[in-house]
């Protein structure tokens, strides 16, 4: 009896030892998962803070959010999809590219980022280069077919683009600005007028002043466009959003002595 008293003790210090043994590696895997959930809920955090500050134009807040992000997170695409945002709004198109290739290479799919390489490519008159190898039933998100359209217009290729926009089940109010610059090449200066004020109702911003100053421009209407060229500027300097900005105040001083 006395035996299984002295035994009982040892076999309990010797299964505590057994555990004490477990691998180092499972305790550092356990250790680099709790810090990879971590830095993904900050990543999550600073996301959602960068875009708060983008929709506000706070663009250099909002840089040093979208940068946090793909400091905790290097291989998260939409991280660099928002540098590129912020590089376009500051009018700096070769770092935009640059941030925005990074988040195709992880995610070639991304097709914000493929929107958004439209944008850049139609601001360089490179259309024709946007759209090789594209077709625009391979996509689902209605900015990114419309800029396929708005370029094929631009292109010469009017076939293509009256298809797209024939499209009504990707059209919205949001997308207005897009439709009215296809009627803006047109010459259906009305019906784009008619899009833009409908878009201006619900979301007033620069680049709407800037294309109602375009279309009275090419209505030989120079005092009207002036007018909605200085008001591009004005809604684009404070906050500063350089891309919409520096093109309003080129076309405000060509326009003001006329």
């Amino acid at each position: 009896m006395m035996l299984k008293n002295y035994l009982f003790p040892l076999i309990i210090i010797f299964l505590l030892g057994c555990n004490s043994e477990a691998p180092k590696e499972d305790f550092l895997e356990e250790n680099l998962e709790i810090e990879a959930t971590e830095n993904q809920l900050d990543s999550v955090y600073h996301y959602v803070r960068a875009h708060r500050y983008l929709e506000i134009n706070n663009l250099s807040a909002a840089e040093n959010r979208f940068k946090k992000v793909v400091e905790l997170e290097p291989d998260f695409a939409r991280g660099f999809l928002g540098l590129a945002n912020v590089k376009y709004l500051t009018n700096q198109i070769e770092e935009a590219k640059e941030f925005n290739n990074k988040a195709l290479r992880l995610k070639p799919n991304l097709e914000e980022a493929i929107y958004l390489n439209g944008l850049m490519y139609k601001k360089l008159d490179k259309c024709s280069k946007f759209l090789k190898n594209k077709d625009y039933k391979s996509y689902s998100y209605p900015p990114l077919i419309l800029i396929l359209g708005l370029c094929f217009e631009i292109e010469g290729k009017s076939k293509e683009a009256k298809e797209i926009f024939s499209i009504n089940e990707i059209k919205s109010i949001k997308t207005n600005l897009l439709e009215a610059e296809y009627e803006f090449y047109l010459n259906n200066y009305d019906k784009s007028l008619g899009l833009i004020e409908e878009f201006i109702n619900e979301n007033e911003n620069a680049e709407s002043y800037l294309l109602i100053g375009k279309i009275f421009l090419n209505q030989d209407m120079k005092k009207e466009a002036n007018e909605n060229f200085k008001e591009a500027m004005d809604i684009s300097k404070e906050p500063k959003i350089p891309i919409y900005y520096s093109e309003a105040k080129a076309l405000h001083e060509e326009t003001k002595n006329d």
